[in-house]
């Protein structure tokens, strides 16, 4: 290899001064060679169990682990000689020699001089992800990194104030201190929730975190990630004692909130741009780094959304960066000033960078991907669940509402990769309209024997706080509510004739309810928030046409009903039954009229219905009845898992040193 490069060399010139680049060229090639051979020797009797005095016995460890970080890094060549590892190798008898480098490169990471503090980072990174995927009990991981509980304290104390340090050092070049971040996100999407993750609650890096966001803008994404991680360590179980989650609760910085909209805003659009890819065929650009998400944020493509079946890539959606979803959620959930924040993204221009900077739009059109498609695996479903939860508390913000029944002419792209196809909006529909298609997607796509029974009970709540405010607030609309209509019915019929394939009928009771409650509120509210008698007409007529499927939920919640002392659901939302007995009677008086009338068609079924509702009112519906919707959970628990695993993945292959 190297004398055929010479030889090209020559033929071009033979010039003296040439010649010498040669000998010069010639020779970092040998000493590339060189170092990387001592690299890979070094390592190699490391692993094999020697410690550095059995290595070098002539020099102490420190200038052993000073001269080994002097060298490049060969990435390669270290992951797949940790990969060739056994866990019980690593906790067994190689544990002291792990031991010796973490404890020495947090030494060197710490206080050495850019190069060898640069290697000693990025060798951490490597040796933390290659032993944390040996899946160690939270026991095993305190053996192999510090050797024993009494090492314990020291070392990850030391670990954690690294961390803290490089991150709030502006003194610190911008690598190195980025390097420390993806070591923090390793080590804890790493651990989990096992035990040693509570070293990094132990100090509050939170205002570290913070200041690298405003200081090294281009990795904020990251930032708001490990703050997210942070913020979920115990949250099930110690919520009230993570300090991550109270500094959330409690952050007044906007400047930090608008940095997370933008981040947020920028990855996720990447997301809807991979799905729509995705659906046309054209995966081979689409890689999963973090640095290739952040290069297609800014392209400018055409966006295709060309209606089409389901195929198996699409499976492998959402890319990983819609974990970004992750931090904005926490932020949604728990801060009361992060809602006017994200208000203020409300795009005011119609061109491309305007509406993928706005995360209020990008977070719905993304859902609409999500839910479309979100039993294409479990993975899928928990990005699905996450996104129903975050339309949930955006449908439950007064604020929010408000800035999404305002009318835009900025279109916001929905899914339609699958049948039936939603209609195509007027060219100036409000946002609130992408909300309610979001809801529909969800109900259509996602009916199967496993029911996702809780993600349906969410979408029903979104439902019903949309039509409360839109009631309360006297707000009317063009939409296409038969959609949305049938797409309830359809739901119901669908739980009233499979009831006995479903593999679980858990929380189908409360799923019932919580539908017939909707339903009920449209009936008693559709007057003030429908835009035309007309379109009040046709909910009356679908409630007709669906009326054979209403009557069997009546049977279904006998069948169904809990015990009086464990039926808690009942009691809050006022007897189903009741609610539903009335509903009928009001649809059996309209169906009465039209079976009386002789109609023959739609048509003329409606033309009976308009003519009643147009004389009499609305029959056995009072409309000042009011509707209290009690305070909704939020949880997302069960998202975490997979959150860790994409922050993994989006963690580079190999990390550019300076």
């Amino acid at each position: 290899m190297i004398l055929v490069e010479v030889e090209v060399m020559v033929r071009k010139s033979h010039c003296e001064t040439y010649v010498t680049s040669i000998v010069c060229h010639l020779y970092q090639i040998a000493m590339n060679l060189s170092l990387s051979t001592k690299f890979n020797a070094i390592y190699s009797k490391l692993f094999q169990g020697l410690l550095p005095a059995q290595i070098s016995p002539n020099e102490d460890t420190d200038r052993f682990y000073s001269d080994l970080l002097d060298l490049d890094v060969n990435r390669a060549f270290l992951e797949h000689k940790l990969q060739r590892l056994t866990k019980e190798q690593c906790y067994g008898a190689l544990k002291p020699v792990f031991n010796s480098l973490f404890s020495s490169y947090i030494y060197w990471a710490r206080n050495a001089q850019s190069t060898k503090a640069t290697h000693a980072l990025e060798t951490l990174c490597i040796l933390t992800r290659s032993i944390l995927s040996k899946n160690p009990t939270g026991w095993e991981v305190i053996e192999i990194f510090s050797g024993g509980a009494k090492e314990s304290d020291i070392l990850f104390m030391s670990l954690t104030s690294l961390v803290d340090v490089h991150l709030r050092d502006d003194d610190i070049s911008a690598n190195r201190r980025h390097l420390a971040l993806q070591l923090a996100l390793i080590f804890m999407c790493g651990i989990g929730q096992l035990s040693p993750g509570a070293y990094f609650l132990r100090i509050d890096m939170y205002p570290s975190i913070t200041h690298f966001m405003k200081s090294l803008k281009q990795f904020s994404f990251e930032a708001a990630l490990l703050l997210s991680i942070l913020a979920n360590f115990h949250r099930s179980d110690a919520s009230e004692l993570n300090l991550y989650l109270k500094r959330i609760k409690t952050a007044e910085d906007r400047d930090i909130m608008h940095k997370i909209c933008w981040s947020t805003a920028f990855a996720l659009d990447a997301c809807v741009r991979a799905y729509q890819e995705a659906s046309v065929g054209n995966s081979s650009t689409l890689m999963p780094t973090l640095g290739s998400v952040f290069e297609r944020l800014y392209l400018n493509r055409a966006l295709v959304e060309s209606p089409t079946v389901i195929s198996s890539k699409l499976k492998n959606q959402p890319i990983e960066a819609c974990v970004s979803f992750l931090p904005a959620y926490e932020y949604l959930s728990n801060n009361p000033i992060f809602p006017f924040v994200l208000s203020e993204s409300f795009p005011l221009t119609t061109n491309n960078e305007s509406r993928s900077t706005s995360l209020l739009f990008t977070s719905l059109s993304l859902s609409s991907y999500l839910l479309a498609h979100a039993t294409s695996s479990p993975r899928s479903l928990a990005y699905a669940n996450l996104s129903l939860t975050w339309l949930l508390l955006l449908s439950a913000n007064t604020h929010i509402m408000e800035t999404l029944t305002q009318p835009t002419s900025v279109p916001i792209h929905i899914c339609r990769q699958r049948q039936p196809f939603l209609p195509r909006p007027s060219s100036k529909q409000r946002p609130i309209c992408a909300l309610l298609d979001c809801c529909v997607l969800w109900l259509r796509h996602n009916l199967n024997k496993r029911l996702e029974v809780h993600s349906y009970v969410h979408c029903v709540w979104i439902c019903q706080q949309i039509i409360c405010y839109l009631a309360e607030s006297r707000i009317r609309f063009d939409y296409y509510w038969k959609e949305f209509w049938t797409s309830i019915l359809a739901l119901l019929g669908f739980l009233a004739n499979k009831l006995d394939n479903l593999y679980t009928t858990g929380g189908v009771y409360n799923l019932v309810q919580e539908t017939i409650l909707l339903l009920d509120i449209c009936l008693a509210k559709g007057s003030a928030f429908l835009p035309s008698p007309h379109a009040l007409h046709e909910f009356i007529y679908e409630l007709v046409h669906g009326h054979e499927v209403l009557q069997k939920q009546a049977g279904l919640l006998q069948t169904l009903e809990l015990p009086p002392s464990e039926s808690i659901q009942k009691a809050q939302t006022g007897q189903p039954l009741r609610i539903l007995t009335s509903m009928l009677e009001t649809i059996g008086y309209y169906e009465v009229k039209i079976a009386g009338a002789g109609a023959m068609s739609a048509t003329q079924a409606m033309q009976i219905v308009a003519r009643e509702i147009d004389r009499d009112g609305l029959h056995g519906v009072t409309e000042s009845r009011r509707f209290f919707l009690p305070k909704r959970t939020n949880e997302v628990f069960g998202f975490v898992k997979y959150g860790c695993i994409d922050i993994l993945a989006l963690m580079p292959d190999a990390v550019m040193t300076s």
